[in-house]
């Protein structure tokens, strides 16, 4: 797969702007400072473009998974399809998949990759062995890690709980003062895959009064794009314990905070906004050739 740190090309939806348009602003700052171009996807129904844009596993290569979340029940007419959005440039080879996997539920580096237990219940008519096999050959990865689902998250994702540094090491939430059973079996899942981690604080806002919770206080979902990572902020005293975290732990990298409170309390911070990608437009065709693959 395409590792966060390989991405040099940042996607956002065409509402994002209108919606939080200091946020955008601010961002694409951000990432004209550090050379990394900023494109905008026209014909969304919401702003959360990772979870319904293909997944990149190769140099012009993607897989698209079927965006089908449950949370979005009784609310359809925000789910992107897939004819909804113009042609990126960037997408050579389109493996369409039915099963159902939100792109904020993939959390990867190089041959690892991490996905909360929920797919299992996205997918109830799919064996287990059956589904991490397919998922395995679809994402070409040679480790698929599952973690337990945050608890009360009705999302399920795993980009808001854990995300890798390096092909050993991730960072992850401190659920010790909010979920401290739940830390423990997601450290113990971890341990089991062989992976080291390092803690973020986490003090999540208990309720944002909209339809999902609020992400306030979820540093973990951060952008990171080739030599930069943007680091949410709440206007708080953990944002500077945050961005350390990053620091310490991931050289040759600028660590950029970005306010993001008023994001957070729609339910996502800049993971869930961003869609991340390596450029290849000059080595490839304009229009993609599409493949169905059933599992």
């Amino acid at each position: 797969m395409i590792s966060d740190d390989q991405a040099d090309e940042v996607y956002i939806s065409d509402l994002l702007e209108g919606r939080h348009p200091s946020l955008v602003e601010r961002l694409r700052s951000i990432l004209v400072d550090h050379g990394v171009p900023l494109g905008v996807i026209g014909g969304t129904r919401d702003i959360w473009c990772r979870d319904y844009m293909p997944i990149q596993v190769g140099p012009g290569e993607f897989v698209r998974f079927r965006y089908a979340p449950d949370y979005l029940r009784g609310y359809e007419h925000l789910i992107t399809a897939p004819g909804d959005i113009g042609t990126i440039a960037e997408i050579r080879t389109l493996v369409r998949s039915e099963i159902v996997l939100d792109g904020g539920n993939v959390v990867n580096w190089g041959n690892r990759c991490i996905v909360t237990d929920k797919v299992f219940r996205e997918n109830p008519g799919i064996s287990r062995d059956t589904l991490i096999g397919s998922l395995r050959d679809l994402l070409r990865v040679e480790d698929l890690i599952v973690i337990p689902n945050e608890p009360y998250d009705v999302v399920g994702h795993a980009d808001g709980v854990v995300r890798f540094l390096d092909e050993g090491t991730v960072v992850v939430n401190d659920y010790g003062a909010v979920a401290p059973w739940y830390g423990r079996r997601l450290r113990s899942a971890l341990r089991g895959a062989g992976l080291d981690w390092v803690e973020l604080p986490y003090r999540p806002e208990e309720s944002s009064g909209g339809d999902l919770p609020s992400a306030v206080g979820c540093y973990a979902n951060f952008l990171m794009v080739r030599g930069l990572i943007v680091v949410p902020s709440y206007g708080d005293g953990n944002d500077d314990r945050a961005c350390r975290v990053f620091e310490e732990n991931k050289d040759g990298v600028a660590v950029v905070p970005l306010g993001c409170r008023s994001l957070a309390r729609e339910g996502g911070v800049l993971n869930c906004v961003t869609w991340t990608i390596a450029e290849c437009r000059n080595r490839i065709a304009s229009c993609p050739h599409e493949e169905n693959h059933q599992r």
